[in-house]
């Protein structure tokens, strides 16, 4: 499970509100799986405590971007890792999502971050597969490579990545589980390429439709759970949208 990652609108959230969703999913969890909770922030100094809050509440690591909005160059970004490392002795998962923090983690820093003790993994955002095999080779396979791409997954998991941060788990956590397991575990592509054709429209528009966050939401009530509203300034779907993903979502066998 990761709180505090893009979709759950991290960068929206005040310090309160981080540390209730934190303590929320990792009490619902209750043990049965791994929590990494999103710990990213602009300073060193501000990351440095959200990991602390995440290990003191019972966080089994983190998930962190390097800071975005003065686009640190790559002894930067090592620099901000390292200290991280350094102070909390917790588990980190490099975040690389060069769309969203204009802050490219290339293969060769991701190398140099592999060697630190507390780098376990990194969720790679690039859009671009070829990273898996860079990096898999520039590391010896020390760094786990998580897909974390919507519609990229079956081709990250035959190019060896060991899982998937996506945003369609919210909505149909078997269908990935299966996609995976079929790629990786049961080595059966052709079924699993028939899966991903049905989950692509899904896929698709969860990365491309520029309504990430409102689009789930927007899912997972129509699932009869609490989805909720988004963050200000995102304004609700219009109806449009909505029956976009409605019909996207029956073709999926979500619902009736």
């Amino acid at each position: 499970m990761i709180p505090l990652g893009s979709t759950g609108e991290f960068a929206s959230l005040n310090d309160e509100q981080k540390r209730t969703v934190t303590q929320t999913v990792i009490d619902a969890v209750a043990g049965r799986a791994p929590v990494v909770v999103g710990a990213s922030a602009e300073t060193t100094e501000k990351a440095i405590e959200y990991v602390a809050q995440a290990k003191e509440l019972g966080a089994a690591g983190v998930l962190v971007l390097p800071p975005w909005y003065y686009t640190p160059d790559p002894a930067e970004i090592v620099h901000h890792y390292t200290r991280i490392s350094e102070t909390v002795d917790l588990p980190i998962m490099i975040y690389n999502n060069p769309f969203t923090s204009k802050v490219d983690i290339e293969p060769a820093t991701v190398a140099r971050l592999a060697e630190l003790p507390t780098i376990d993994c990194i969720k790679e955002s690039s859009g671009n597969f070829r990273r898996i095999a860079e990096i898999r080779q520039l590391t010896d396979d020390k760094l786990g490579v998580f897909c974390g791409w919507e519609d990229m997954a079956y081709e990250f998991f035959l190019m060896g990545s060991i899982g998937w941060v996506c945003v369609i788990g919210n909505v149909v956590p078997k269908m990935a589980v299966e996609l995976f397991d079929l790629v990786t575990v049961k080595k059966d592509p052709e079924a699993a390429w028939a899966l991903y054709k049905k989950m692509l429209p899904l896929l698709r528009y969860l990365e491309y439709a520029g309504k990430t966050q409102k689009a789930l939401k927007y899912a997972i009530d129509k699932m009869g759970l609490c989805g909720g509203h988004s963050s200000s300034p995102k304004l609700p779907l219009d109806a449009g949208e909505k029956a976009k993903i409605d019909r996207i979502l029956q073709d999926l066998g979500v619902f009736q």
